[in-house]
């Protein structure tokens, strides 16, 4: 029997398969020299290229002595060299092995604090840590008693499925990471070594992500995998160059813009020759040639506007960028410019109807509809409004006198 005082310890282990807690050994210790070295250089890393590097983790390390019995305790393959468990977040690793270092804490460490399944596992831990301490506290249980209450635990068959349902993804992002980590700090030959053996949908899965870093570049492969996207101006700037590579000599200039959400895409706005857009769950291009975005600044063209006097500058020809701004804020408002707007309205209309078997274009193109509408008024009040906010916040009702207007000429 476990009496309550160790509970506390006890629950500290993470929700096996089996459905019951794994206590703790109390033999851990904390990094040694060679360690250190590797976690602050693979740290700088992860800082320099996302903007963050793990926090909330904690990283214990036990030695090969005594790994035999740390494993044996929890259940583990004893030739294991790692393990992470999300409700305390803590990755523990055997001896100074550099490849269950990046696995286990950057790899699962990372995934738990940056991405949103990752969140959402940590958070039902929890929950469920929470749930168990009300129950057990004061009590004489077992694990057998443990495993009677998650089975009857919405909390735990919530977090048994999520966990069920991202395994592959969550796996794949840890050995990814060992792959990434040991290029950086020339462990390759460790690497291939301990995965030549890897075969079949787990090998294919985990080529297409390495050949997807190479081709479009590793912070493209992050957030392709949906981790937090801390965009700045620089950082963009690498992502795209990672993107487009030499094709972005076509661009006079770029701009970041858009909500700029950790877990939204990369909203940005180019202007050049040739079409680069891309629409991807990571990354939304919009390109405009120099003859477009002079008529749209011309016209006041909400999709024109709203990025050129929102955005911040990425690269290119700032000087070029500066004028069409001072153009939009200096030129009149021309009887012309409503019409266009308008115009725009009632084609972003249509194109929803036309969808409206497809949600995203319906709610894409209304928006368009309501943004375009709403300029529309402001401009014929004299208004220059370029965020969707502040044009949101106009009366559509008044919007709709002026289309009735412009319907019945």
């Amino acid at each position: 029997m476990i009496i309550n005082e160790d509970i506390f310890s006890l629950i500290r282990g993470v929700a096996t398969s089996r459905g019951f807690y794994l206590k703790t050994m109390g033999k851990h210790s904390k990094p040694n020299i060679g360690q250190r070295k590797l976690l602050d250089s693979s740290n700088e890393f992860y800082q320099d290229l996302l903007g963050y590097k793990p926090e909330q983790t904690s990283l214990q390390s036990i030695s090969p002595a005594e790994w035999g019995e740390f494993a044996q305790s929890r259940g583990l393959n004893p030739n294991s060299s790692g393990v992470y468990f999300p409700r305390n977040q803590t990755a523990i690793v055997k001896g100074d092995n550099p490849l269950s270092l990046f696995h286990e804490y950057f790899g699962h460490g990372l995934y738990c604090e940056q991405s949103l399944p990752g969140k959402k596992l940590v958070l039902l831990e929890k929950k469920l840590l929470k749930e168990e301490k009300r129950e057990f506290s004061g009590k004489k249980f077992d694990l057998t008693d443990v495993q009677k209450f998650r089975e009857h635990n919405k909390i735990f068959h919530e977090l048994d499925g999520l966990r069920k349902q991202n395994l592959m993804q969550y796996e794949l992002f840890a050995i990814w990471t060992e792959f990434l980590l040991s290029e950086e700090n020339s462990f390759e030959g460790l690497f291939n070594q301990k995965y030549d053996s890897l075969q079949g949908k787990e090998r294919e899965a985990l080529d297409r992500i390495i050949d997807f870093g190479r081709e479009y570049g590793n912070l493209a492969a992050f957030y392709a995998q949906g981790m937090a996207r801390r965009t700045t101006p620089e950082r963009v700037k690498r992502l795209l160059e990672g993107v487009y590579r030499e094709k972005l000599r076509d661009v006079e200039f770029a701009l970041l813009y858009g909500s700029k959400k950790e877990f939204s895409d990369v909203d940005v706005f180019m202007v050049g020759r040739n079409p680069l857009e891309s629409h991807s769950n990571f990354l939304d291009v919009k390109m405009k040639s120099k003859r477009d975005i002079q008529n749209g600044v011309k016209n006041f063209d909400v999709r024109i506007i709203n990025p050129l006097m929102t955005g911040e500058f990425i690269f290119g020809n700032e000087v070029f960028f500066k004028e069409l701004k001072k153009q939009y804020l200096s030129q009149c408002i021309e009887e012309r410019a409503i019409k266009h707007n308008l115009k725009w309205h009632f084609r972003a209309e249509r194109l929803a109807e036309e969808n409206a078997e497809n949600s995203f274009l319906v709610k894409k193109f209304k928006g368009y509809s309501k943004t375009y509408l709403a300029n529309a008024l402001a401009l014929r009040e004299g208004k220059r409004l370029f965020t969707k906010e502040e044009l949101l916040s106009y009366s559509l009702d008044g919007g709709y006198r002026i289309e009735r207007r412009y319907q019945n000429k």
